[in-house]
């Protein structure tokens, strides 16, 4: 009998008590907790399994052996003693102001305080963690076991409130730096999040946690294996291929398509988003939007309208070790954000992950690419909003007359769309930019649901844009306060449309377009159409 799959509970208990299907990570957790001591760092994306880790460590700590029965711990040496433990999740926290979340704070401390009948004082939240830790200790002459769940969350939440952000970041520097005061009443110490810690703003008295969140021994211990998913789901993807009238070995290579490719290692093994797969078996075997619409990145979408974010910045992403280790959250909340740090964000909170290594120069580095369709998409919808400045409903009624044009060969009737677009963008967000040109035709022909590449490399150059649309392959080349011609020229002297003599021969057909775009009409004001 299959189990039943829930992907709203968070704690392991919950889980385990109610018989839903659990994929066993608990050989991470040993390898956590096996030493007498340890403190430990751990970053992931949203909605990825950190809550739930949070919670079956602290399931483990309280000596709840009969809930692991069947799970790889259980069959280890560990003992499964019993020891206080101070669990806090800024999840839940009220940091709309540093006042309400000191307050918050001091509540939480106080209430883990009464419920392990000790007595604490203090004025701030950071001497009454201190406090607690002491009291802890004391009386149960073991270490105390520290859980943090969302650190970063009133940092985050708050960033583009600058002077309020920077009161919380001292107000959170001042709490964590307790953990390494204390350290010597500790057993065991993690903290989780999305973005990751970085010695140089809020973490930076704490510098003796073990950063595990690039560790390849650590790269699978949230999100699900190729392996797991077989070995989890079988039944669930038999159902799914009968549904959707395809063999087994298709269901899984979509499932990849769609919800795997996340890698938090260059050489760890790529994971599947727990939250999609989850819901896609349990929503009639649907392939859908279902991570990316847990939560809309608003954030992600102010910095890329403030940096101009192009498809061909994404496409092209690079980041280093040296920028990866350097970065700080804080840094967010400048006013001259640059690009990097955006990338660096985009990584870092899922919808960007790693790729190739990039052998360019000596530096280390990587190639960033999106995981997997889902993101893409998804993140490429947010994208047109920012550089059309229309919601998704307005966009929607242009695309699919766009769509038909496109779809039957209607060249003309195909830029008489793209010029009304062109024409309804605000007026504050147009750049004088070939890129923002490009990207806009872009991520217009994506919302059409049409296969189109940005700068796809040919054996001599780049093309701005190649359009599939049906039986029609459109190569495009863009200029900007130039000529259609010399667009054109472009086409033919890179000789762009080679590349499909092979299609051409299975009954395909090659429009070029040269597309001129003038800066002060912020529109194309020249086209020229040639049938290859």
């Amino acid at each position: 009998m299959m189990k039943k799959i829930n992907t709203s509970i968070s704690t392991f208990k919950n889980l385990i008590e109610s018989d839903y299907l659990y994929v066993d990570k608990t050989k991470y957790i040993y390898e956590m907790i096996k030493e007498p001591f340890g403190q430990f760092f751990f970053s992931r994306p949203r909605r990825f399994g950190k809550s739930l880790t949070v919670s079956t460590l602290e399931s483990v700590f309280l000596g709840e052996k009969e809930l692991f029965k069947g799970l790889y711990i259980y069959k280890t040496d560990y003992l499964w003693p019993v020891y206080p433990i101070i669990h806090i999740d800024f999840g839940r926290s009220d940091s709309s102001t540093c006042a309400n979340l000191e307050e918050w704070i001091k509540l939480e401390i106080n209430g883990i305080a009464r419920k392990y009948d000790v007595e604490i004082q203090g004025s701030s939240p950071a001497i009454l963690f201190g406090e607690l830790i002491k009291a802890l200790y004391n009386k149960y002459e073991v270490g105390v076991v520290i859980l943090v769940d969302e650190y970063d969350r009133p940092i985050t939440n708050n960033l583009e409130d600058g002077k309020g952000v920077k009161q919380i970041s001292r107000t959170m520097e001042a709490f964590y730096q307790i953990i390494k005061g204390y350290e010597s009443m500790e057993r065991f110490v993690f903290i989780t999040g999305i973005t990751r810690l970085s010695q140089v703003s809020i973490f930076s008295k704490l510098n003796n946690l073990i950063d595990i969140s690039r560790s390849d021994k650590f790269s699978v211990a949230v999100g699900y294996t190729n392996a797991e998913l077989q070995n989890y789901f079988g039944e669930h993807i038999c159902r799914a291929s009968e549904k959707n009238v395809c063999s087994n070995k298709e269901m899984i290579d979509k499932l990849a398509l769609w919800y795997d490719g996340f890698k938090f290692s260059f050489n760890g093994e790529k994971v599947y988003n727990p939250v999609s797969v989850g819901r896609f078996f349990s929503d009639n075997y649907e392939f859908r939007n279902y991570w990316y619409a847990t939560a809309t990145p608003v954030i992600l979408v102010n910095f890329a309208k403030k940096q101009k974010i192009s498809v061909e910045s994404i496409n092209d992403a690079v980041v280093t070790d040296i920028s990866f280790n350097s970065f700080d959250i804080m840094s967010l909340c400048e006013n001259d954000v640059d690009s990097q740090t955006v990338t660096q964000l985009l990584l870092q909170t899922g919808y960007l992950t790693i790729g190739d290594r990039d052998e360019k120069n000596n530096i280390l580095a990587y190639r960033l690419k999106y995981p997997n369709k889902e993101v893409q998409l998804s993140f490429e919808t947010d994208l047109a909003t920012v550089y059309i400045g229309k919601s998704i409903s307005e966009i929607n009624t242009f695309a699919s007359a766009l769509q038909k044009s496109a779809y039957v060969g209607d060249v003309e009737d195909m830029i008489n769309i793209l010029k009304s677009v062109f024409a309804s963008v605000p007026y504050g967000i147009q750049v004088r930019n070939e890129k923002y040109y490009q990207s806009i035709l872009y991520l217009t022909f994506k919302m059409c649901g049409m296969d189109i590449s940005a700068e796809s490399m040919t054996n001599i150059g780049r093309v701005d844009a190649t359009l599939e649309a049906g039986d029609n392959i459109y190569v495009i080349e863009c200029k900007i306060d130039k000529t259609a011609q010399e667009a054109m020229n472009q086409i033919k002297e890179k000789r762009y449309p080679e590349q499909y003599l092979i299609k051409k021969k299975n009954g395909h057909k090659i429009i070029s377009i040269g597309m001129n775009f003038s800066s002060s009409e912020k529109n194309v004001d020249d086209y020229i159409v040639q049938n290859n």
